[in-house]
């Protein structure tokens, strides 16, 4: 029997951090669920103290570790800080040099700033790297004003992602255009063309449960609601959302959009008075992941709130393929991502250049087009790609042949 590879799986994030559980974790579960699965696998996760594990996350944790799972929890620290940051770094330098020392060979990450970290620890300990769902954070961070080109934190951060990029063996990430820059560099690294996974299964419209969320909204049978779930300000849109609204309210006075955010309430609520949107053309909503998608079957078309500039053609957002899974259509600015292009080549969603006024009084019909359309013909087209697109059993087989390219020695 051919001996497990050993590799590290590092995490810049909770272990139950639902950005984890409801996309990479998939193919975490799936090789440990596979007997045969050729991998020795250890996880080391930054843990915040203010959220532990509870008695069902502990369960879970044990049956994993039956299966053979290994895991390491360092203490994440928080703030922007440089000095808490080169904590979390050299924590994870020392947690690297333990398994280093135990023969792991081979590291996975999530995300490039978890990248950037592994990539230091590769480098230094004679590593093979894989970089998953690598999308360089410090230009889409100066773009939406988080950062200043002459920071510190900009100069450091794309170094380290330049850096990382061109050592990594393995890159994965959700767009061609990721593949086309790691080629204009001269990236070492073998690419994997892999989207933002969906779970499918739990995106699965329940028509009951749509009845049951729009009775306790207030939302009549027919009447037409976009739907967002995520963030206001920073890398999304704020204001814009509202002052879509408002346009939109001109055309389709019964419109309604069902928001599920993290946001509280009175921030929302004074963006929606600033733009002048009547609170009764709005909800606001708070979920765990575990229940989210219920608020999905309520809507009707659901908003990217990704503003365009550089860097953002490389992101690849979760929600496109939980809205497309749910068998909602989408609506979304040019530059994003791919999904711009799938949105018209498949007819799943409308395109705007930006989230301005004057873009969704031009953009109108076409989100009227999909606002009236037999539901059912649009539920089946959109879920139909969004498996394609997104679905796990469409994705895993490429995760799993990036895995085997890092471990090819």
């Amino acid at each position: 029997m051919t001996t497990p590879t050993p590799v590290v799986i590092f995490l810049y994030n909770r272990l139950f951090d639902p950005l984890i559980q409801g996309n990479f974790w998939m193919y975490i579960k799936n090789i440990l669920d596979d007997p045969d699965a050729p991998y020795r696998l250890h996880v080391v996760t930054y843990e915040d103290p203010a959220n532990p594990l509870t008695p069902e996350q502990e369960k879970l944790v044990a049956h994993w570790q039956s299966q053979g799972l290994e895991w390491t929890q360092l203490t994440w620290h928080p703030g922007m800080q440089l000095s808490r940051k080169g904590r979390d770094v050299a924590a994870g330098f020392a947690a690297m040099t333990r398994l280093r020392a135990k023969g792991f060979r081979h590291i996975v990450t999530l995300g490039s700033i978890a990248g950037s970290y592994a990539y230091l620890y590769a480098r230094v300990l004679g590593m093979r790297l894989f970089l998953y769902q690598y999308e360089p954070h410090s230009d889409v961070s100066v773009a939406s004003g988080m950062w200043r080109k002459d920071s510190a934190q900009y100069r450091i951060t794309k170094r380290l992602e330049d850096a990382s990029a061109r050592f990594a063996h393995v890159i994965a990430s959700g767009t061609r255009f990721m593949g086309e820059w790691l080629g204009s560099i001269g990236a070492r690294a073998k690419f994997f063309r892999v989207p933002t996974v969906v779970n499918g299964n739990k995106f699965q419209f329940d028509a009951n449960i749509r009845e049951e969320v729009r009775a306790q909204l207030g939302l009549a049978p027919g009447q037409p609601t976009l739907f967002y779930s995520g963030k206001f300000g920073g890398l999304y849109y704020d204001r814009e959302i509202a002052e879509m609204m408002a346009v939109l309210l001109e055309f389709e006075p019964s419109l309604h959009l069902l928001m599920v955010t993290p946001a509280d309430d009175a921030t929302v609520v004074a963006l929606f008075d600033a733009a002048g949107v009547p609170a009764d053309k709005y909800s606001i909503c708070h979920s765990t992941y575990d229940e989210i998608e219920r608020y999905y079957f309520a809507g009707d078309m659901g908003l990217i709130t990704i503003p365009p500039g550089p860097g953002q053609e490389y992101r690849s957002s979760i929600k496109t393929g939980e809205y497309l899974c749910s068998g909602m259509p989408f609506l979304t600015p040019a530059g994003v991502s791919e999904d711009y292009l799938h949105a018209t080549e498949q007819d799943v969603g409308v395109v705007v250049p930006r989230f301005e006024p004057e873009a969704f009084r031009a953009a109108w019909p076409e989100i009227n087009r999909y606002l009236t359309e037999d539901r059912n013909t649009l539920r089946a087209r959109c879920r139909t790609f969004g498996l394609e697109y997104r679905g796990f059993e469409a994705l895993n087989p490429i995760f799993r042949a990036a895995m085997a390219a890092l471990a090819k020695q």
